[in-house]
């Protein structure tokens, strides 16, 4: 039997109708898979640690800078706690002409100089603090900062770009030092001051680039 015309356009619209039923089901598929992609990719943080405190990763030592190096009575002390983190605590005071606390680490050639910045793990107590950095090997050269705001309920990962640190000298700002160079530094610290007067406590996981 030789099928009608009619016949043969309504196979072919089955067919074109299968098509597009098939067309439309690889859309959505498709659209399934590009909707999952993004939510992986950002919950994958990578970055390198370069100090970690559970365990050590490495023999970096750090020591305390407070305002008696210009007559003030501000107090502070760090420490590594059991629980793999280091601890920076102390007291401010603005007595005296003091205002600041500090601790730094040893200088190393940490050979950071291909990535984009760094990124801490902290818990605070709400205050604001200074990520600093040195390059070169001089204790009161140029101290290049980055605030960070903490709080006290939880842990943060906290990104530092190295192009935000700004150039600084006994806590004025320089307009004629050239920008940070990640490749250069040799010295990492952390700072509370800006009249930031009573107690304070950070802790800090670990510090690394990104």
């Amino acid at each position: 039997m030789i099928p009608s015309y009619d016949s043969e356009l309504k196979m072919i619209g089955n067919l074109n109708n299968n098509k597009y039923l098939l067309q439309f089901s690889v859309l959505i598929t498709n659209f399934f898979i590009l909707c999952a992609a993004p939510m992986e990719i950002k919950s994958s943080t990578k970055h390198r640690l370069i100090v970690n405190f559970d365990p050590p990763i490495n023999s970096v030592e750090w020591m305390v800078v407070n305002d008696n190096v210009m007559g003030g009575v501000s107090r502070s002390r760090v420490s590594i706690s059991p629980e793999g983190f280091m601890l920076f605590k102390g007291n401010v005071s603005l007595d005296y002409g003091g205002g600041f606390a500090s601790v730094r680490s040893s200088y190393e050639n940490w050979e950071i100089g291909k990535f984009d910045g760094f990124v801490i793990k902290v818990w605070g107590d709400g205050k604001t603090y200074q990520f600093r950095c040195r390059i070169g090997n001089n204790f009161d050269g140029v101290a290049y900062r980055h605030y960070f705001q903490t709080n006290n309920e939880n842990w943060q990962e906290i990104r530092l770009p190295f192009s935000k640190f700004v150039p600084t000298y006994r806590g004025r700002i320089l307009s004629d030092v050239a920008p940070l160079d990640p490749e250069a530094i040799r010295n990492l610290g952390l700072m509370i001051s800006d009249k930031q007067s009573g107690n304070f406590n950070l802790k800090v996981a670990w510090i690394g680039v990104y």
